[in-house]
């Protein structure tokens, strides 16, 4: 597969609070890449979600699993939604790059549903986003995921416009980042 490059924004436009802990740090402890490749992006609750980069749903959990309280109406997980980069199959890179966003609340979405670079995702439940980056080496069918650590990059953008500009390699070394 050759190598590409995408566009990544921070997921918030306000709110940040800071970085509470990235990939194999404090609970990202774990053989399955969105909880060992985890970023903790602290901000403050209730505040607006917004998508990294365009993609489309491949994977999604709505905070309404009766399996996601702590009780007393409180939600300990919220939303689980898996994205996959790019929005048409033609697209370099279409289906190489995944996220995965947990701790919102307050959008649904379904399998296939596009998304788009900034779309809002919902909102924070608690004081962070969990969001956790893949790179898929060969694309879905060779099932070859390398997780990918970008924690001081997004903490470094923190609520600014700036813009990371990510090429993915796709031979299982990390990415190459610069910003505009």
């Amino acid at each position: 597969m050759a190598a590409f490059t995408m566009e990544m924004t921070s997921p918030f436009r306000g709110g940040w609070t800071g970085g509470l802990g990235g990939p194999g740090e404090g609970g990202h402890s774990s053989s399955k890449w969105y909880i060992q490749y985890g970023m903790d992006l602290g901000a403050r609750e209730g505040t607006e979600v917004l998508a990294a980069f365009a993609g489309h749903v491949t994977v999604f959990h709505g905070d309404d699993d009766p399996k996601d309280s702590l009780g007393k109406g409180e939600k300990e997980y919220g939303n689980q939604l898996f994205l996959r980069y790019g929005t048409e199959e033609k697209q370099p890179g279409y289906d190489l790059m995944g996220a995965f966003y947990t701790h919102i609340t307050g959008r649904h979405f379904s399998r296939g549903n596009r998304i788009e670079k900034g779309q809002p995702l919902g909102t924070i439940v608690g004081n962070h986003l969990h969001l956790a980056l893949v790179e898929i080496i060969g694309g879905p069918a060779a099932d070859r995921y390398t997780g990918v650590n970008l924690y001081q990059h997004f903490v470094a953008m923190a609520d600014t416009p700036r813009i990371l500009v990510v090429t993915f390699k796709q031979d299982g070394s990390a990415p190459s980042v610069s910003t505009k």
